[in-house]
């Protein structure tokens, strides 16, 4: 579900559409709305003449718009001009507008592809892993991509390996984590390589690993602890007993029984599935 948004200013007759920065209003709090979920596409392209225009004339907000103008002309930083739109209404309150300034100055040190890395990242979070995964190939493809830090190389690699864990692909994600590791140097990574080796039975390519990448004894002890308590709880668990007995009763020849037993734990599968979905556990 989108979110509500109040609007007590003049509703324009036909919408400001900027693809580019993902806008798409025709009423000033939803401008700000946009701008504001968009931030890392917004460039001073995007505050334009044709928006202050706007402002001013289709949301009925003269002054706000000629203060706008006068901003593009005296070539104020993109800060400023962004701060002249989102304090038009109040929208936003001052924390939140606190918030935004900091973002836009955070924005501002960053290249055009930390930009983009860093948008695929909320994507990320929102669940829209297959966009997160399709941007994060495109920034390592890009011409461009000498902009971006070692250490942002590996985050992406990070985030692509979990993107392929959850296809099923452990080789690959194996592949990057180890990339990722090699690149940024953060032992998430490293453990994250090394979870899933163990995840595919690789126990001689593990063991070969830690030696050849020298890990520490406390990060070997707690992927190894980790390990042992996530099997330890999955053999404990009723799916796994249940499992046992359909595969005895496979092995006895009691289909019909096998087949009512494995209908049941599907059934109850799917009905916590359906709980997780509605408590916004997956996306």
């Amino acid at each position: 579900m989108g979110k509500v948004i109040l609007c007590a200013g003049k509703k324009a007759d036909t919408p400001l559409v900027v693809n580019t920065a993902g806008i798409d209003a025709d009423t000033i709090e939803e401008l700000c709305y946009c701008l504001r979920q968009n931030l890392d596409l917004v460039d001073s392209g995007a505050v334009d003449r044709t928006m202050a225009a706007y402002i001013g004339k289709d949301l009925g907000l003269p002054e706000r718009g000629e203060l706008l103008e006068r901003l593009i002309n005296s070539r104020a930083s993109l800060k400023e001009k962004l701060m002249a739109v989102f304090n038009s209404c109040s929208f936003y309150d001052a924390n939140e507008l606190l918030k935004i300034e900091s973002e836009i100055e955070e924005l501002s040190k960053m290249s055009g592809l930390e930009r983009r890395k860093k948008r695929a990242d909320r994507q990320m979070e929102q669940g829209k892993i297959g966009e997160a995964a399709a941007e994060y190939r495109n920034i390592l493809a890009s011409p461009a991509q000498d902009e971006i830090s070692e250490k942002c190389r590996g985050d992406i690699m990070h985030n692509l390996a979990i993107f392929e864990i959850r296809r099923g692909d452990f080789d690959e994600a194996a592949r990057l984590f180890l990339e990722a590791y090699e690149s940024n140097s953060d032992t998430e990574s490293l453990k994250s390589y090394l979870y899933v080796l163990k995840l595919a039975k690789n126990n001689t390519g593990f063991a070969d690993e830690v030696k050849r990448l020298e890990v520490d004894v406390r990060t070997y002890t707690e992927i190894e602890t980790t390990m042992h308590s996530v099997a330890e709880d999955f053999e404990q668990s009723t799916n796994y007993n249940e499992i046992n007995r359909m595969r005895v009763l496979w092995q006895q020849g009691r289909y019909s029984e096998e087949k009512r037993l494995s209908g049941e734990i599907i059934d109850r599968l799917k009905l916590v599935y359906r709980k997780e979905n509605e408590d916004g556990l997956y996306d």
